[in-house]
């Protein structure tokens, strides 16, 4: 009842934005996005509330000696909590001293992504994908082909794209960003039919991909409306 109640209240409130409020009349999808919302709010209010005190022991651990090493763990770290511009620094310092590692590389592409630094991401992301594409699950992929298309390379992204699901098959974040770098080339049916494709793969997923898969559920519905 409680969750019910919340989720009734952030419905009201998510209709007062500009623009984007207009999403949340929709009936049934207004409410279906509010409920999403409010389960991700709750998600991450509980895992910082149990992971704050131990994410602080190990960045002062991670902070206490000053090696390449180090500093790509407190890095991730940091990304990891959402501070993706204080990471910036250790990762950058990580490659220099570690450039061999895979994991940095990655990780700092993931960091310029999230700050719109497209074409330190694009480099940090390729040099990732030539040492071992298939790091992190195939995450080297995926987050190239974001880089990529951000980048206006659209062909290139769907070639990144094609490897991940060869190897993993088909996701519900591929399959969104499958529909973004089909509807950079203009090809609107395709896109339509891979944002389509995100809520099947979604329904599919186990239980402990639940909570990711919505996420991305969400992303599809806002780009078929045109968000």
């Amino acid at each position: 009842v409680g969750f019910f109640l919340l989720t009734l209240v952030a419905l009201q409130f998510l209709r007062q934005i500009p623009l984007l409020g207009a999403l949340f009349e929709i009936p049934f999808l207004g409410f279906w996005g509010a409920a999403i919302l409010v389960s991700l709010a709750f998600s991450a209010g509980a895992r910082a509330a149990v992971d704050g005190r131990r994410r602080k022991a190990l960045e002062r651990s991670f902070g206490a000696v000053d090696t390449p090493h180090n500093r790509g763990k407190l890095g991730s770290l940091l990304l990891n909590q959402g501070r993706a511009r204080r990471a910036l620094e250790h990762l950058t310092a990580a490659v220099a001293g570690e450039g061999e590692v895979t994991e940095w590389s990655y990780r700092l592409g993931q960091a310029e992504l999230r700050l719109g630094q497209t074409a330190g991401a694009l480099l940090a992301l390729e040099r990732a994908a030539q040492m071992d594409e298939e790091h992190g699950y195939g995450g080297v992929l995926l987050a190239l082909a974001e880089a990529r298309r951000r980048s206006g390379d659209a062909a290139g992204a769907l070639t990144a794209l094609e490897r991940f699901e060869r190897n993993h098959g088909p996701k519900p974040e591929s399959a969104f960003r499958r529909g973004r770098a089909l509807a950079a080339l203009g090809r609107g049916a395709e896109a339509r039919a891979a944002y389509g494709a995100v809520f099947e793969l979604a329904a599919a997923a186990t239980k402990y991909q639940r909570r990711e898969a919505r996420v991305w559920q969400l992303k599809a519905a806002l780009a078929r409306l045109g968000f």
